[in-house]
């Protein structure tokens, strides 16, 4: 008796866990399109890298989005992720959504694109180049506190909030900064079809709506996800509707509780967002 007990638990077992089995295995064989997630600042490009590699290797991805919704961050990051999205549309196709920011460092992503949509009332734009320090040295004179410090250069020192900066020294600043913006602004020009003069007439660091960004051939259509989706579909000659894989951010669970109440009010939720970690654990879902 018992032993046909067994027999029908694993007959029961095997025709609920089998078709189940079936059905994951031909969903993870058809054709995908990939999306990485690029929120809050922009602080390190590994996580990203990581990513964008994974897709490029795995020829079931037919098609990458960069979700956006980034108010930008470093520079070097900002262009290790630029060149890989570069290298990335040189095998699959790659659009660009941009959320409610895609501005500054992570504008200058979403120029790699092959196609670059936002929403009307996106904030994106902001080609500028910004350097800030700090001078305390009044505040320690007060205190009775005096920096010194002894270097084997003249400009080795330069940037310290211990004292005032010299003009040589602004100067030096200024040239750093004013290279980097060309940089930007010629990143932009190629990945945009624009020459340099057409750029410069945005680039003073002014943020645009999705909707002056279009006007200013900044961006290429207005759109939300789902219609980058449907065209990433397109372009990757999917059939139906396309498998989807990104990434889930790693955290604990009462990290995802705290999460998850903070998104119940829009000032919540965006701080949440800035905290999230860009890379985890691969998530896939088949559009209905």
């Amino acid at each position: 008796m018992k032993k046909r007990t067994k027999l029908i638990l694993i007959v029961i077992l095997l025709l609920v866990v089998l078709p189940l089995g079936i059905s994951t295995l031909r969903k993870a064989s058809t054709p995908a399109v990939g999306i990485v997630r690029i929120e809050g600042p922009i602080a390190d490009s590994l996580e990203y890298l990581d990513i964008i590699r994974e897709f490029e290797e795995d020829d079931r991805v037919r098609a990458v989005i960069l979700r956006i919704d980034s108010p930008g961050g470093k520079v070097g990051p900002s262009q290790e992720i630029y060149e890989a999205v570069m290298r990335l549309k040189e095998s699959k196709p790659v659009l660009a959504s941009m959320s409610s920011a895609g501005a500054s460092g992570a504008y200058y992503i979403a120029c790699a694109a092959d196609t670059v949509y936002a929403l009307s009332g996106t904030m994106t734009g902001s080609i500028g180049v910004i350097m800030e320090f700090f001078d305390v040295s009044g505040g320690l004179q007060k205190l009775g506190v005096a920096a010194e410090s002894i270097t084997g250069g003249e400009l080795k020192s330069a940037g310290s909030s211990f004292r005032p900066m010299t003009e040589a020294e602004r100067r030096y600043f200024e040239e750093m900064a004013r290279d980097v913006h060309d940089q930007f602004k010629d990143a932009v020009a190629a990945s945009r079809g624009l020459s340099r003069q057409e750029v410069d007439g945005y680039a003073d660091g002014r943020v645009l709506t999705g909707r002056q960004a279009l006007s200013a051939g900044l961006i290429d259509r207005l759109g939300g996800l789902d219609t980058v989706v449907e065209e990433a579909r397109k372009r990757a000659g999917i059939e139906g509707k396309p498998r989807i894989v990104w990434r889930q951010p790693r955290e604990g669970m009462l990290e995802s509780i705290r999460h998850l109440a903070g998104g119940l009010s829009p000032a919540g939720f965006s701080e949440a967002a800035l905290k999230r970690s860009p890379v985890s654990y691969r998530f896939e879902y088949s559009i209905q």
